[in-house]
């Protein structure tokens, strides 16, 4: 799946790509037609690519609610990603997390990705909530949640914890 904004292309991470990430295999990823300076993937999301691996593996594919790389549409450089950590629970809810590469921070390419991928998200069956976690002290994600409408419902020592709840339609 493919998403695009006015300067970025967000799509879905497929097996292949995934694969490349995990070696970070620079080579891999631009034979899959992706540029990267290196940075990606950060090591958070690194961590989580058995997760999305197996993810991808169980649902034979992408749904949509996996992961996501965020592309510079003009170079196909990979400045980031985003997506969720997996599909809706029984309230319908979902989780959206977000990273842009060091060197591409505070350009609003976090806040363009995820309101697209939200947007997404919010026309899938069975969605009815998106909720999504920062560290305290994460200012930049605090300011995008902000920007996109999150409310931030609690803290703990490890996190912060923010819901989004879309606006009722009327009858």
């Amino acid at each position: 799946m493919k998403l695009e904004t006015t300067r970025l292309v967000v799509q879905t991470i497929d097996l292949p790509l995934l694969e490349a990430a995990a070696e970070r295999d620079t080579h891999a990823m631009e034979a899959l037609g992706f540029k990267t300076n290196g940075e990606w993937p950060a090591p958070d999301f690194h961590d989580a690519i058995p997760y999305f691996r197996e993810l991808l593996i169980r649902n034979n594919g992408t749904r949509g609610f996996d992961s996501w790389i965020i592309a510079e549409k003009n170079t196909l450089e990979i400045v980031g990603g985003t997506g969720f950590l997996g599909g809706p629970d029984a309230n319908g809810i979902i989780e959206i997390g977000f990273a842009t590469n060091e060197s591409h921070r505070r350009k609003g390419y976090a806040f363009e990705a995820a309101h697209a991928l939200i947007n997404w998200a919010l026309n899938q069956e069975h969605v009815q909530g998106i909720v999504a976690r920062c560290e305290p002290g994460n200012i930049g994600s605090a300011g995008v949640l902000t920007k996109l409408g999150f409310q931030l419902d609690r803290e703990d020592a490890e996190y912060c914890y923010w819901t989004y709840m879309p606006p009722l339609t009327p009858a």
